[in-house]
């Protein structure tokens, strides 16, 4: 990679600035942009915006409602991080069964989101936790909340000159669980992952969250499960009822990692595993 094919800003003005040019392709960590570039044999890299050097984008920082987290800000710090401990426990199980060490060393949640994979780990989690986007350009801010931000495999509605700048989410604490089925232990793709976030109190289930990962062509949340676990008392039966109705609201298809009806019963396995644990802890 020679130089002058790489812009390298150390501030966000910089960055954004940059970003106003036509023809530029982002890399946060490049865990996944750069596996991408290389296959693209028979045509010429793009110009790359490296976002490494800006320090303001790699913080965790706790306010008075909510937390903010940089989209530098790696897998590994994430897995770590005390604040998301506390706040976001899904998200640092999701960030901590991702990849290999080295490349929770070098993947950034910015990146997982950008990349709009419907397999992105950390992005079902971002769902329960009612996650919202700062995005910005040299003249705009917009936020938005997160399950608006993607149309497609791949696509997203981050226009051309804007940047991800930083991922909020509320402080109010629920409980919760993230878990994926892929093909090994770990740098496998998920073939299916299901998080979920939920307020209970006198065993009673005030609010419910549920996201299924890899099973559309985006994240989805499992709308009909979360009825019919809402305002009810958290048993076994209820379990199987929402298990059996997340399995049916999942619209997988079969590809090389996996097969849609597999895929579809597994969303059922994984959330009475999750839901079973929550009761049994209770």
């Amino acid at each position: 990679m020679k130089e002058q094919d790489t812009i390298n800003p150390s501030s966000l003005r910089q960055a954004l600035a940059a970003k106003a040019r036509p023809n530029l392709v982002v890399v946060a960590g490049g865990t996944d942009i750069l596996v991408q570039l290389h296959d693209r044999v028979d045509r010429p890299w793009p110009k790359l915006l490296v976002l490494d050097g800006i320090k303001a984008l790699g913080k965790i920082t706790l306010h008075d409602d909510f937390v903010t987290i940089g989209p530098n800000v790696t897998f590994s710090e994430i897995e770590s991080s005390p604040i998301i401990g506390k706040y976001a426990p899904q998200l640092a199980q999701a960030a901590s069964v991702a990849g290999s060490v080295q490349i929770r060393n070098r993947a950034t949640i910015g990146g997982n989101v950008a990349n709009a994979s419907p397999a992105g780990d950390l992005i079902p989690p971002l769902y329960v936790l009612g996650a919202t986007l700062e995005l910005l350009s040299v003249r705009t801010k917009r936020s938005m909340p997160i399950e608006k931000f993607f149309v497609g495999p791949g696509k997203t509605v981050l226009k051309s000159n804007e940047l991800i700048t930083a991922i909020r989410i509320s402080k109010v604490k629920r409980i919760g669980f993230f878990l994926r089925l892929g093909t090994r232990q770990a740098l496998a793709i998920s073939k299916v992952s299901v998080a979920a976030a939920l307020m209970i109190k006198s065993g009673i289930i005030l609010d419910v969250k549920i996201a299924l990962g890899a099973v559309a062509p985006t994240v989805i949340r499992a709308g009909v499960a979360e009825e019919l676990l809402r305002g009810n008392r958290l048993d076994a039966k209820l379990i199987d009822h929402a298990a059996e109705a997340a399995s049916k609201e999942a619209r997988p298809i079969d590809d090389i990692r996996s097969v849609a009806a597999y895929r579809k019963e597994m969303v059922g396995i994984l959330l009475k595993r999750g839901l079973t644990k929550i009761l049994e802890s209770m």
